[in-house]
């Protein structure tokens, strides 16, 4: 699913006349060994330099990341190279499939660098500047400094709705100091866009991700259809809970009464604490453990990886491959509790996809088949910290305990999921609203967003930039959806595993926790590939039918 022919784009940049191609083949294998040449490098000098500025905070660091990618928007900027791919792509006389798949990547990738190379460094320059400022930012609390996590903690655990309160609004305090210079990125990468023939630059994106923007949005209006009373159910219920824990009445509720900065995360209701299960666990045995147990061992990952809280550190959590090769590594900032369970599992999960790309897979080609791909697998291993199975083999939780835990976890599972479906519609919305009519009062299109999306009642007033706080807006625009893209294709192949590899009817009975057969199976059919097919081929292939909701609902909406 294309937005528009990639073709009919290119055309807007041809600069000569295309050439007859004796072997066209050869001709391409000669263009793109001459471009990896100078490619390969500036991608590890870009990944290691964004590596070391996220793990100490370093304006050095900052300034190499932001030099690197300047030379890459150079490298990407030549119109020369760009029209020998255009009259490649154009022949149709690209026989060899894996060479046609490296040219489509070669011309997504050139097609944003025919724009002014100027616009383009000052873009980065900004986003740096930005990421900079969300690393630094410590949410201030009655004259103290508090971390990411402090804050977090706070919002889970505090029964005094002012704690909450201001924990809640000193985190969203970062919005206020990057809402301009958001607004002017957005008005940079609209700019951008429409030089090279988009709408926008949302419109842009979407294209150069290989997804049509009508079928994402019929997508979501059917997620919106299929969730919205099943959700609207649950919001009662949480909402009756908040509302019983704060001393207040549902209608006084706010944003920061529901445990999470964003309400993109479940609220422990259930009785029962899932944190309670982790506090004492060391939680990198438990990671090593279930992925060995599946023949995809982790531990040369974790040794490379920066796993614990510091100084300027980055408070978020990503697994980065610097060299398309062995060079794998996750940053974290792990705590003893299902927060940090989850996520150290989700990102090793991306982290073990990287290490299995075939090795005969081209540097080119060697990155997962799309975002959603990597982001779909790594969801799905991260929900296994509360399936029935792991609680009791991972965990090795006596039976009589774990009997009085696997119903809250399932049903703590199900509602993380509604939530997170409602709040990814906040965020698909909210930047496809902002991206078309970036002047108007961003503050009132979240909020309305939220409040149709969440049932959130707003703060005070709407005018606040609360949606400049969320960093993947600022600094990984036009994003999102995958993650959502990503739940359906979780739910799409442990289905698909857990009939077909495991011959079990429910999914849900199943971690694949010591199932060498189902890392093999990880192995061959979603690792191994990388990007050697468009994400929806690729799907088609791992799981025998394309990319659709009806597995989410199995699993999350029709229980």
């Amino acid at each position: 699913m294309t937005t528009r022919n990639i073709s009919c784009v290119l055309l807007l940049f041809t600069v000569m006349a295309n050439p007859t191609w004796a072997n066209p083949d050869e001709d391409f294998k000669k263009v793109r060994d001459e471009y990896v040449a100078k490619y390969k490098p500036l991608v590890i000098k870009s990944e290691t330099a964004w590596w070391d500025a996220n793990t100490t905070g370093a304006d050095e660091a900052f300034d190499r990341k932001k030099q690197a990618q300047g030379a890459l928007v150079e490298l990407h900027s030549d119109r020369a190279l760009f029209a020998k791919l255009k009259a490649l792509k154009d022949s149709g006389n690209i026989t060899d499939p894996v060479l046609k798949r490296e040219l489509d990547v070669m011309c997504r990738s050139h097609l944003p660098g025919q724009g002014d190379p100027h616009l383009q460094k000052k873009i980065i320059a900004l986003e740096t500047e930005v990421e900079q400022m969300f690393n630094a930012h410590r949410g201030e609390v009655d004259g103290k400094p508090l971390s990411e996590n402090d804050i977090r903690q706070v919002l889970s655990e505090t029964k005094d709705s002012s704690k909450a309160e201001k924990a809640w609004k000193a985190y969203m305090a970062v919005g206020a100091g990057v809402e301009k210079k958001l607004r002017e990125l957005v008005g940079l990468r609209n700019e951008l866009a429409r030089q090279l023939g988009f709408r926008n630059f949302f419109a842009m994106k979407l294209t150069l991700q290989e997804i049509d923007e009508t079928e994402l949005v019929r997508l979501f209006d059917e997620l919106d259809t299929l969730t919205k009373e099943p959700f609207a159910a649950l919001k009662k219920d949480i909402d009756s809970a908040m509302a019983k824990r704060f001393g207040l009445t549902p209608d006084q509720l706010r944003p920061w009464h529901f445990g999470d900065l964003f309400f993109q995360e479940a609220p422990g209701i259930e009785g029962v604490n899932l944190d309670d299960i982790y506090k004492d666990k060391d939680l990198l045995a438990l990671a090593k453990d279930y992925y060995s147990g599946l023949g995809t061992p982790a531990d040369d990952i974790l040794q490379r990886s920066d796993l614990y809280e510091k100084p300027k550190k980055s408070p978020h959590a990503f697994s980065t491959n610097l060299n398309r090769a062995d060079d794998i590594r996750v940053l974290c900032n792990l705590k003893p509790n299902l927060y940090w369970t989850d996520t150290l599992i989700h990102e090793l999960g991306h982290a073990v996809y990287d290490k299995y790309i075939g090795k005969d897979v081209p540097f080119l080609l060697h990155e997962p088949s799309h975002s959603l791909t990597t982001e779909g697998f790594a969801m799905m291993v991260g929900a296994m910290v509360k399936n029935e199975d792991f609680l009791v083999k991972a965990l090795k939780l006596p039976p009589e305990q774990a009997a009085g835990l696997v119903q809250s976890a399932g049903r703590s599972l199900r509602a993380e999921k509604l939530i997170f479906t409602r709040w990814t519609q906040v965020m698909m919305r909210f930047e496809r609203g902002m991206y078309d009519k970036p002047d108007q009062n961003l503050g009132e299109l979240w909020w309305s967003l939220k409040g149709k999306y969440q049932l959130l009642n707003p703060p005070e007033t709407v005018n606040r930039p609360d949606y400049a706080a969320k960093i993947h807006v600022v600094t990984t625009p036009v994003y999102y959806h995958s993650y959502m893209m990503g739940e359906l294709f979780a739910c799409q192949i442990h289905a698909y595993i857990a009939k077909n590899i495991l011959g079990l009817d429910d999914p849900t009975k199943t971690s694949f926790y010591g199932k060498k057969e189902v890392g093999d199976f990880w192995k061959q059919k979603i690792f191994g590939p990388g990007n050697l097919y468009s994400w929806n081929e690729f799907i088609k292939q791992a799981t025998g039918e394309p990319l659709s909701a009806k597995a989410f609902a199995r699993f999350y909406v029709q229980r």
